[in-house]
């Protein structure tokens, strides 16, 4: 772990001079003297303007001064953490980092990475940070070991959050899971991982801790659905994903399928302890998930956290279906490498280059071209099926459309469900409707409309909504 320990510190370091231009301002601070220098040596200048301008200028030489002083601790700080967690598990990183391996590799790794590295940290991933994204959550070893770390560090005072009524919003993509647990989340009562929190996701609060020496705020862009969702540094994600896939990812992600999983009591009482470390920057909030791989481990969550809320939101098969194909369609025809990767680590499947539908006791279909609507529609079917045949009792549906038509009737009741103050008159919610002319399967379609009646039935709100007529 020493070692692990010595390179991502000597990584930050060089970060840190980049980002802060720590070179640049020693050669600033250089130029005082000159400045000094040019006076006192000038002949013009007088002994009553010399005398004038020589205290400012050394007032100048102090604050810079203290000001390289200062960032140079901040680049070096990296190192004092690294010293602090190794000793709390015994571990001789001070010893390893003034030995000679240790200085060569530190200073390998320091210029290695200072090659890779833009001059000026700039963008959302840049080279350095796609590396340290790859080392960092490529490895499950090195994600377990931050786990260990963080729970030694962090765990002894942690709050018991484990009858809380915590929130997870999991279901098909495409059904408004994003701005419904977006909306949850501005309420203000819940804490969610956010992208701040990449890639030590496992580590948020030692994370939070080494990052505030160099984060900085971004503007809020819209995100790679192109669906006009915009997102920052703080916006809540389905990150806790990293999690489950460190510590079981070979129980659920198959070589081309999702499929259900049951978490053993060990890994039970792990997430039980991230989810409390991850609430110990924010006592009496509770935890707000979107994470649409968790209807694969309900019975996971359930056994976790009894009293949580599960929201299982749907939509009308067809619009699903055809937004799904859409951003299929759009995530290969855009997927770079790192994004793949990146979607890799998360588990993120729904669409794209690495997609792998969920695969519960039936198979897909007749059909696996991801071209073909039927196969999305058929993904819809096996999935709500799944679910309304496996819903735990703290588990609820959310109709698409009841939530759109009557957004504060629905939200009024949700917010009851869930435990808020309701502020429905201030709700609403968008509804997107494209009619769809494809050539879907007869039996198919009739098998989709009758299970949406199904869920509708059985759903939040869904005697209130007013829905399109399906066309296929």
């Amino acid at each position: 772990m020493d070692w692990f320990l010595l390179v991502i510190s000597s990584a930050a370091f060089v970060s840190i001079l980049l980002y802060q231009d720590l070179l640049g301002r020693a050669k600033v601070l250089n130029r005082v003297p000159v400045k000094v220098l040019r006076v006192v040596r000038a002949a013009g200048v007088s002994d009553h303007w010399k005398e004038k301008i020589l205290p400012r200028y050394a007032l100048q030489l102090l604050l810079q001064s203290l000001t390289v002083f200062a960032l140079l601790l901040v680049a070096l700080s990296p190192f004092f953490v690294s010293a602090i967690i190794s000793s709390q598990v015994h571990g001789e990183f001070l010893h390893l980092t003034a030995s000679f391996p240790g200085i060569l590799a530190s200073t390998a790794s320091a210029i290695l990475f200072a090659k890779i590295l833009p001059k000026r940290v700039g963008g959302d991933y840049g080279a350095g940070s796609r590396i340290l994204h790859q080392l960092v959550l490529d490895h499950a070893f090195i994600g377990e070991t931050l786990f260990d770390i963080e729970k030694t560090l962090h765990g002894a005072e942690r709050q018991d959050v484990s009858e809380e009524k915590h929130v997870f919003v999991a279901g098909l993509a495409r059904a408004g899971t994003t701005i419904l647990m977006r909306t949850l989340y501005e309420n203000g009562n819940f804490l969610s991982l956010t992208y701040r929190d990449m890639p030590f996701v496992l580590a948020p609060n030692s994370w939070r801790t080494c990052s505030k020496m160099f984060s900085r705020d971004g503007q809020k862009q819209e995100r790679a659905h192109g669906d006009g969702i915009e997102v920052d540094y703080d916006s809540p994600e389905a990150l806790e994903e990293v999690f489950w896939r460190t510590f079981c990812g070979n129980e659920y992600i198959k070589k081309d399928s999702l499929v259900p999983m049951k978490a053993d009591g060990e890994t039970v009482a792990n997430f039980k302890d991230f989810i409390s470390i991850v609430l110990k920057s924010a006592p009496g909030k509770r935890y707000l998930s979107k994470n649409n791989n968790n209807i694969l481990r309900l019975d996971s969550i359930c056994r976790t956290f009894p009293n949580a809320v599960i929201i299982v939101p749907f939509r009308e098969p067809l619009q699903q279906a055809y937004s799904l194909r859409s951003q299929h369609r759009k995530f290969v025809g855009e997927e770079d490498p790192f994004t793949g990767k990146y979607m890799t680590w998360l588990a993120h499947h729904e669409f794209g280059v690495y997609h792998r539908p969920f695969v519960f006791d039936e198979k897909m279909g007749d059909t696996t071209d991801t071209e073909d609507i039927n196969y999305w529609v058929q993904l819809w079917v096996n999935t709500y099926s799944y679910l309304l045949e496996n819903l735990p009792s703290g588990a609820v549906l959310l109709s698409y459309e009841a939530l759109c038509d009557n957004s504060a009737e629905v939200w009024q009741q949700l917010s009851q469900i869930v435990d808020l103050k309701p502020y429905g008159s201030s709700i609403c919610f968008s509804k997107a409707y494209r009619p769809i002319d494809e050539d879907v399967l007869p039996d198919l379609f009739f098998e989709a409309q009758e299970l949406y009646g199904k869920l509708s039935d059985n759903s939040i709100g869904g005697n209130l909504s007013v829905n399109k007529p399906a066309t296929a």
